[in-house]
């Protein structure tokens, strides 16, 4: 049986070159038996050199080709040939070698030992139908890397870059992508070559953790990329996909990560793909009430911040909640709701930054039979749905302009229309809102109406960003660690002190959401009951090697006949923060105000250095 992928390797005859065929001068005079002999011999000369050992680490999927007759040491530390930095090798822990066309492994004495077929081995030969394992380091030897796509599956760190270049672009182009998460019951070395088959080839795959994949879907809608997972499940009926879109279902990478997990974590057996935010049937768009979280707060900003919510969970205001993204606005909001009269009747959270513009008052107020093309039965909004309880409205400042009259009337008469209908509907909701925009500034510009904001902003609770309050960073991780393990049946419970030293240290532009998505995937990669530094991003663990060198006069050394070139310190360290800088603001459509968090900077600090760097914008 042919795998997709070879069936798009497999070159037409014409493609066939001089050097496949032997010479006609050379073999002329050679017997047909000789011939066949040195065909064979050809052949099995190019299979050695094809021949690599894959190995499945925390950062993808490394290529280790091998040579018969050449053993090579797996281990963690140099000097073993194949440095894998994996917390379950050892620092010499197997030798690998290719005898006579197969794999013959031997372990080291190794502390996590050498695995094939689930039992423990000292040597012996590996067939490429055997499940290898080097402690936890999955490894299978294939005759044709390329074959598998091996070098198409990134690591989590490039592709969680590559995820926020795309959605700055797809927001500025006005365009779309989704992410999938697809988990499997077994290592995805198994069902990998699948998912390829239902993929385009310019989708982008990573590795989330030993039994998940991280796939990137440009351009696609949230139908469409419905259409792929559907694909990839006809091709292998033991996965689950769970399905986040832009912008319907986050406007950041960091939303679509926590979104796409979330999903995969409501999939069941009888549907296995569902979408962020829709049914299990993954027709109908639905809006999820939320559910009890405890806020966890032990820096006195954020103390403050809970105390207002409870001093304003009484009263019926309209309360505005102000803050970066993923400083917690949803949680504050939670914490209003749950500690008001209204705590029994639902909170139903809509994000008006995620609805298409045409959409938006049918989502919120409902519509009429026969209302707009595509409106084929009457439908609930969601104030009625929400009538006795509450609605967040998350990323108010993008309402379009008539949505804000029609939420401006409901905040004044407490009445409103169905699309397509002249009859008042009388509703009793109270109305939390929540932006990471300045809604003065905006209506100053025109983009949002003023008497709206003065509704709006009868009390208003602003959130500082995690960078300004490190005490809550060590408790929020733990709190996230019981999280995630609880959702991915772990036993991680405990994190190292030299991580939470790490965490503390870093400027998370993301904040609380990204602290989540952080250890989130370090509890599913965690080879203990322990997070440790190797199971930080690049990011993170950069920080560690970051020591202060002692500053020494240069002296010239000898190379050849002459002397190194004089450096300019500063001309060289001004050309790397230039490069970094505009490397940065091309990603996010040279937006100030999204590249100065993302690159750890206050907005004037950046605004100071593209002035002195001289940096101006591209056309």
């Amino acid at each position: 049986m042919i795998s997709c992928a070879e069936r798009r390797r497999e070159p037409p005859e014409s493609a066939v070159t001089d050097r496949d065929r032997p010479n006609e001068i050379e073999t002329q005079h050679i017997s047909a038996s000789e011939l066949a002999r040195l065909h064979t011999q050809r052949r099995e000369s190019a299979a050695e050199q094809r021949t690599a050992l894959l190995l499945y680490q925390r950062d993808g999927v490394r290529v280790v080709p091998l040579v018969a007759g050449q053993p090579q040491v797996l281990g963690r530390f140099a000097p073993a040939d194949i440095v894998v930095a994996d917390g379950s090798l050892s620092r010499q822990h197997a030798t690998v070698e290719l005898r006579e066309g197969a794999l013959w492994v031997e372990d080291l004495q190794s502390t996590n030992g050498t695995w094939v077929n689930g039992k423990r081995v000292e040597s012996g030969t590996v067939e490429s139908s055997d499940e290898l394992a080097f402690g936890a380091v999955v490894a299978c030897c294939t005759s044709d890397p390329a074959g598998v796509g091996a070098l198409a599956l990134d690591s989590h760190d490039n592709f969680s870059r590559l995820l926020e270049v795309e959605v700055a672009r797809a927001a500025a182009h006005v365009r779309t992508l989704a992410l999938l998460m697809v988990r499997g019951e077994r290592h995805l070395s198994h069902w990998l070559a699948a998912v390829q088959c239902a993929l385009r080839p310019f989708d982008r795959l990573a590795m989330y953790s030993a039994d998940t994949l991280e796939v990137l879907l440009p351009e696609l809608t949230s139908d469409a990329s419905l259409a792929i997972a559907a694909a990839i499940v006809r091709e292998a009926p033991a996965l689950r996909v769970g399905i986040a879109a832009f912008p319907e279902n986050g406007r950041s990478a960091g939303a679509l990560f926590e979104q796409a997990r979330q999903a995969l974590r409501n999939v069941e057996t009888d549907h296995p793909v569902l979408q962020a935010g829709r049914s299990r049937a993954s027709a109908v768009p639905t809006v999820a009430t939320t559910s009890a979280s405890q806020a966890v707060a032990c820096s006195p900003a954020m103390q403050e911040v809970l105390a207002s919510a409870v001093r304003y969970a009484d009263a019926v205001i309209p309360v505005l909640i102000v803050g970066e993204t993923g400083t917690g606005k949803e949680v504050v909001a939670r914490a209003i709701h749950e500690q008001g009269p209204r705590r029994d009747q639902p909170l139903i959270h809509v994000n008006c930054g995620a609805i298409p513009a045409q959409l938006v008052e049918s989502t919120l107020f409902g519509h009429e039979r026969g209302a707009f093309t595509g409106a084929a039965q009457q439908a609930r909004g969601v104030f009625e749905s929400a009538d006795h309880g509450s609605v967040l409205l998350d990323e108010v400042g993008e309402l379009p302009e008539a949505a804000q009259a029609a939420l401006l009337r409901v905040l004044e008469t407490k009445r409103f229309c169905r699309v397509g209908s002249t009859r008042e509907i009388a509703v009793d909701v109270r109305v939390l809102a929540a932006t990471h925009r300045d809604l003065s500034a905006m209506c100053q510009a025109g983009q949002f109406r003023q008497d709206l904001l003065y509704r709006l902003n009868a009390a208003t609770i602003a959130i500082p960003p995690l960078r300004e309050r490190v005490a809550d960073i060590a408790p929020l991780a733990r709190h996230f660690v019981q999280l995630a393990s609880r959702d991915n049946r772990r036993t991680v419970d405990k994190i190292d002190e030299r991580v939470i030293a790490l965490l503390e240290a870093h400027g998370w532009p993301g904040n609380a959401r990204e602290l989540r998505n952080v250890i989130e995937r370090a509890v599913v990669i965690a080879s203990r009951d322990l997070i440790t530094v190797d199971d930080l991003p690049d990011a993170l663990r950069g920080i560690a090697f970051q020591e202060p060198a002692p500053i020494m006069a240069a002296e010239p050394t000898v190379e050849g006949n002459g002397t190194t070139a004089d450096i300019n310190l500063r001309a060289e360290l001004d050309r790397v923060e230039r490069d970094l800088i505009v490397s940065m603001l091309r990603a996010c459509n040279w937006d100030r105000s999204q590249a100065a968090p993302r690159l750890g900077l206050p907005l004037r600090t950046l605004a100071r250095k593209i002035a002195d760097l001289k940096i101006e914008k591209e056309e």
